[in-house]
């Protein structure tokens, strides 16, 4: 199906786009498409998967081979303490 361009800056700046990238009209206006696309859409989610992957890549770079153990309530506050900050008297 055929697009008429009737804009002549238009036009113009098609063709020295698909001269300087040696490619057709019709592939400089692909590819300027395909970027707009690509820009205009939104990103697409990862999978369950995905993110289990790139944990396990994040964890063995990092050097640790297993899940850390479960943590209390007790032993999250002392690896947290804030020095001169009041505690919680929870």
């Amino acid at each position: 199906m055929p697009v008429l361009i009737k804009n002549p800056d238009t036009e113009r700046k098609i063709r020295e786009v698909a001269s300087l990238h040696g490619e057709t009209l019709t592939g400089a206006v692909d590819r300027a498409m395909d970027r707009e696309l690509a820009a205009a859409r939104p990103p697409r989610r990862r999978t369950a998967e995905e993110i289990l992957a790139a944990a396990a890549g994040l964890r063995e770079e990092a050097g640790i081979w297993e899940p850390m153990p479960p943590m209390t309530k007790a032993d999250w506050d002392e690896i947290n303490e804030v020095p001169g900050f009041p505690e919680d008297d929870d």
